[in-house]
């Protein structure tokens, strides 16, 4: 085999693990973005939410609350844990709307953070039949004021919803007594959407079909 030929082989080699490198490192880019944080993200006690993600809007409530100021819509749909509202009337409830449908995905759909004091919420998405949810810490405090976050998280799949459906609303009873004679302090509701993107599984696969390219290329090698 002439020099010639050998070096047209090695480039053509070298040539082609370069474009299979950059179509993976461009893949792998293209899927990590799926996973980057848009500007309108939210991290909320390690959970993190898009603005479309919270509950915003007060639909219907029973009961006397109590806020740290502010009407109860306000704090219940303005994304700020400090912000909440407690009730000691028997039977109080919040009814919450979602303008972006929460959809019943693979896991825990629901987030309801409280402060203080884990309480158990009743939760239900037709206003008659409820189910109890208990919080827990989150390892998280607010800053000013202090309070310790706890969050419960609900799976739809509790309530009958089929997989891929959607609701729009929540009922979420506050008047609950824990073992502390305490009620929950509802600070905010989100969605949790954990779905991967399209673009990120796509990054995931063309990166394990480099790597087997890869490997297949050096046994070849090898024999």
């Amino acid at each position: 085999m002439t020099t010639l030929k050998k070096l047209g082989q090695f480039f053509s080699q070298k040539a082609l693990r370069s474009l299979s490198a950059g179509v993976a490192v461009s893949s792998i880019m293209l899927g990590l973005g799926a996973f980057a944080k848009p500007a309108s993200a939210v991290n909320i006690a390690g959970y993190d939410f898009n603005d479309e993600d919270f509950a915003n809007t007060l639909v219907n409530f029973a009961g006397n609350f109590t806020t740290p100021g502010g009407s109860i819509q306000t704090v219940l749909t303005d994304q700020d844990l400090t912000t909440y509202a407690f009730s000691f009337t028997p039977g109080a409830f919040v009814q919450l709307g979602f303008n972006t449908p929460v959809i019943n995905l693979s896991g825990n759909d629901l987030a309801f953070f409280d402060l203080g004091i884990p309480d158990t919420f009743q939760v239900s998405i037709d206003g008659n039949n409820y189910l109890p949810y208990d919080s827990l810490f989150t390892g998280f405090s607010t800053s000013n004021p202090t309070f310790n976050v706890n969050v419960a998280t609900i799976d739809l799949n509790d309530f009958g919803v089929a997989l891929n459906d959607s609701i729009s609303e929540i009922y979420i009873k506050l008047d609950t007594l824990s073992g502390d004679d305490t009620v929950p302090s509802l600070a905010l509701v989100a969605a949790i959407r954990t779905t991967p993107e399209p673009s990120a599984m796509f990054g995931l696969l063309a990166t394990v079909g480099f790597l087997a390219c890869q490997r297949k290329f050096k046994m070849l090698k090898k024999a």
